[in-house]
């Protein structure tokens, strides 16, 4: 009997633990132009950024146009110079990063996503196709010395590679 009810307690213990939990939605939260909500609270929009969420996040990408240098795990059979960074005037979460793999990759667009300090300092790149070859991976924006921290991972003729590339 005694465990009976020992049991019943713990589990109206953890009812009522589970309905007293904070659970904010986005239901009635309206969020201001180029954000979004989630868990009840307002959050810049991927390629947006700032307090009011009104800088273009592509602007800070667009300078870079310098290649710093890039270390793989093993030698790859390209040399990488010569990338720089644009915007396509259309997608604004959206750069296009040039001169990857050496002249191999031409044109790889990167995707900006907003992090969790509302800024968009994260860059991801899916696998895209380029002569035959193909390149993927991440990055983040480094605000301090303003430059670019690419983790790329190429695949030639069935080789992987995976690199870190900097650009400034």
């Amino acid at each position: 009997m005694k465990k009976e009810i020992a049991k019943i307690f713990l589990v109206v213990a953890f009812l009522i633990t589970i309905s007293a939990c904070d659970r904010r939605n986005c239901e009635n939260v309206v969020c201001p132009v180029n954000q979004g909500c989630n868990n009840g609270q307002c959050y810049c929009g991927d390629g947006y950024e700032g307090t009011n969420c009104d800088i273009n996040s592509y602007e800070k990408y667009i300078v870079i146009n310098n290649y710093a240098y890039e270390s793989c795990n093993t030698p790859p059979p390209f040399t990488t110079t010569n990338i720089y960074i644009t915007w396509d005037g259309v997608y604004i979460n959206q750069v296009h990063i040039h001169n990857l793999m050496g002249s191999n990759c031409p044109d790889v667009i990167a995707i900006i996503r907003t992090d969790a300090n509302n800024e968009g300092n994260i860059l991801e790149i899916n696998e895209q196709t380029c002569g035959g070859s193909s390149v993927s991976g991440q990055g983040t924006y480094d605000k301090i010395n303003h430059r670019v921290n690419l983790q790329l991972y190429y695949n030639v003729s069935g080789t992987g590679y995976s690199c870190n590339t900097i650009l400034q």
